[in-house]
Formats: structure tokens, C-alpha cells, sequence
């Protein structure tokens, strides 16, 4: 016989259909001051057991969640400072918390966490698809409808983890299929009159490696000396500059474990950044004590970071000089793949290059090249046949 429980130790017992059940007195009803109890269900002894123990634990420390009255922006704001805070990049984190204060808390944030229902959540996306703008200036994008539907269900998966709910109601939504965004490449008459355009730029060299290396921008903004090799014509992206609350970080880590790579130079941005190397000197001497110097490739004339977005805007402000279409300093970095594939270098090494964790999105992200490097292979076989040997003479007839 198992050993009776003492009193506020909660009580556990099996169902009649072989469910598990635990009940624990969570408080009073503030109107009718009778004794409140929270049920919790499982498998096995054990499992209901260790979340009464949580649960016990909770009431002591004045923490337990009772969701038929915690709000779902009140869950959201405890599962963040609670579970994530710690486990994410700092960029991460913060991307969470934008989007939950932005977005999520004010249209669902008031409801009972208990009473949040599908259709609502569906109705949440839809609605963010269409007129989810802060702006008012339209939609959002799939891609952050997406990041949405994956903050909601992961809380809410936390909560059925711990018993609060009985199932997750994010799992019976149809969030939208991510859709990339129109990618616009230059072409090489485009990039070379860009080159041409910004050649003076004190910073020419910056937009010369983006193009010719398909770094994205906080990868090349965050790019140090100590990872640039002249002398064989190499760099290794290991870390990036990140725009925080705080300011601009320099971060020792890349986007994803694939993005940790090295990167062959041209010889065109090999030159450059030897010529760029020899300003930076010069401007260091000419500050003098001033020089911050945080051992960056690319930063003010004092040593200290660049603006990103700052950095985008003189990209731009380029572009227009020299007549062409407005793209995204992103682009650059489509440009360049798509110069590599269209040169039939193999989707692999540009995977590599670009430091995409898999070829797949490599090749789902340049698809429109595709057929052009079908139309490269097929050429490269073209007069196969008339390089045999003729039969009769090699029988020597």
C-alpha cells in the first residue's frame, strides 16, 4: 500500500481506467474562500508524482500558474525571462521579446491561456499576413509569421510539459509556408558600374569583399585582421556584428555552425585590402591616442564599429549615383552566388562559400539558375561523339 500523504503534500491515486491522477490545494477562491486544487494526470505514478512535486514546490515559493487565470501575455512573459533567457544568443533573445511586445501581446496577450483556441491563433496569423505591419503599411512577411506561430507554440508546448494545459493548441493551426523574398541581383555590367561608381569610397573595399565573398553584412562588419590572411589569399568568418539593445556587439560566434568558414579571396579583393590595410595604418597614426582599436577590418576612421544600417544607406546612396536600381546590401551577397553558378562552379562549393548549413537551401535560394547550369552541363558534353576514334582507321584500313 502506498504511504498516505500528509496534509498540503497533495494526494495521488490510479483511475478506475488506469490513469494516474494527483491533487494538490493550490489556494482559495478569493470570493467563496473555499480550497482551490489542481489536478495533474499521467501515465505512470512517477510522472504524475514528479509534477505534483513541481507543482508543491511552486505554491511554496509563490510561483504556481493557475491557467484559467494567467493570461497568455503573462505565460509568454515568464516562459522568456524563465526558459530562454540564458539559452538563446542575446540577438535571439531579444528577437523574441520584439515580436511577443510587438505583436503577440497586444492582440492575444489578454486572454486566459486556458481559453486560447486555435481559430484564434489562426485568425492572428491571417490577419498579420494581411495587415501586420507596426507601420500600417501592409503585411508581414511569411518568413515572420512563421518566427510568430514558433514562439506562440513553443510556450505553449512548455505548458503542456508542465501540466497546465492539456494540449497545445498552436499544433492545429496552418501558419503560412515561408516565401522568400524577391531576390534582385546585380548583373555584371551592374556590379562592374557600382565598382566603378563607388572606387573612390574609402569603404570601396568593403563593398569589393561583399561582393566577391558573399559574406552577409554582420559577417563582414564584424570581420577582424587576425582572420584575414593576404598572404595566401584567405579569411575565416568567425564572428559577426550584431545591432542590439545595447548597442553594437561584436559577437564570437557566426549565424549557424555552418557559417563558421574559410573563404578563398580573389585576387582583385586581396589587392584591396592590402591598399586598405596601408589607409587604416595611416589613420590610426593620425589619430594617435584616440584610435580605438578593436582589431576590425572595417570601421571609422577612430577604430570603432560601423553602422550597420548606416553602412547600407552609402551601399545605396552609390547605387544611385551610378544609376542603377535600389537593392539590398544583401543583395551583394546574391549577386555573387549567382555569378558563381552561372559560371558553372558546382552548387556545392558555393554552399560552402556562402556557409548555408545545407545544399538544399542553396538550391531552393538560386532555383531560378538552375536551368542555366543544366544549359552549362549539357554544353560541356557537346561534340562528345566526334572526339572517337574512327573504327577503320584505327584498324588501320
Amino acid at each position: 500500500m502506498a504511504k498516505r500523504r500528509g496534509n498540503n503534500e497533495g494526494s495521488i491515486c490510479k483511475r478506475p481506467d488506469g490513469i494516474w491522477m494527483a491533487q494538490v490545494s493550490v489556494g482559495y477562491d478569493l470570493v467563496t474562500g473555499a480550497p482551490k486544487r489542481k489536478s495533474f494526470y499521467g501515465k505512470t505514478r512517477k510522472e504524475v508524482a514528479d509534477k505534483l512535486a513541481k507543482a508543491l514546490a511552486e505554491v511554496k515559493n509563490g510561483g504556481f500558474v493557475e491557467p484559467a487565470r494567467t493570461t497568455l501575455g503573462e505565460w509568454l512573459d515568464r516562459w522568456l525571462t524563465g526558459y530562454k533567457a540564458g539559452t538563446l544568443k542575446q540577438g535571439t533573445y531579444e528577437g523574441y521579446e520584439l515580436l511577443i511586445r510587438v505583436h503577440i501581446k497586444p492582440a492575444l496577450g489578454n486572454i486566459p491561456m486556458a481559453k486560447l483556441q486555435a481559430n484564434m491563433l489562426q485568425a492572428f496569423y491571417n490577419e498579420k499576413l494581411a495587415n501586420g505591419r507596426a507601420d500600417g503599411k501592409g503585411g508581414l512577411s511569411t518568413r515572420l509569421v512563421r518566427y510568430l506561430h514558433a514562439v506562440i507554440r513553443q510556450a505553449l508546448q512548455q505548458a503542456v510539459k508542465e501540466g497546465l494545459l492539456q494540449r497545445n493548441v498552436a499544433d492545429a493551426t496552418s501558419p503560412p509556408t515561408i516565401k522568400n523574398k524577391q531576390m534582385r541581383p546585380l548583373t555584371e555590367a551592374e556590379l562592374l558600374t557600382f565598382f566603378e561608381a563607388a572606387r573612390d569610397d574609402r569603404l570601396f573595399a568593403a563593398f569589393l569583399l561583399a561582393a566577391t565573398t558573399g559574406l552577409r553584412r554582420g559577417e563582414l562588419l564584424g570581420l577582424c585582421w587576425d582572420c584575414v590572411d593576404l598572404e595566401h589569399g584567405a579569411i575565416t568568418v568567425q564572428r559577426q556584428l550584431l545591432s542590439l539593445k545595447a548597442g553594437q556587439v561584436l559577437e564570437e560566434t557566426t549565424k549557424s555552425k555552418a557559417g563558421k568558414r574559410s573563404v578563398t579571396l580573389t585576387d582583385d579583393a586581396v589587392r584591396e585590402l592590402k591598399l586598405y590595410r596601408k589607409r587604416q595604418l595611416q589613420e590610426r597614426l593620425l589619430m594617435g591616442e584616440a584610435f580605438q582599436d578593436n582589431g576590425l577590418v572595417f570601421c571609422k576612421e577612430d577604430g570603432t564599429f560601423l553602422n550597420i544600417q548606416e553602412f547600407t544607406k552609402r551601399f545605396q546612396r552609390w547605387l544611385e549615383k551610378a544609376g542603377l536600381p535600389k537593392v539590398r546590401l544583401h543583395d551583394l551577397r546574391h549577386t555573387h552566388a549567382t555569378l558563381l553558378l552561372k559560371r558553372g562552379v558546382p552548387a556545392k562549393l558555393v554552399q560552402e562559400r556562402l556557409g548555408h548549413s545545407s545544399i538544399t537551401m542553396t538550391l531552393d535560394l538560386y532555383s531560378h539558375v538552375t536551368p542555366e547550369m543544366a544549359k552549362l552541363a549539357a554544353e560541356s558534353l557537346n561534340g562528345l561523339l566526334s572526339k572517337r576514334k574512327d573504327p577503320a582507321k584505327a584498324q588501320g584500313g
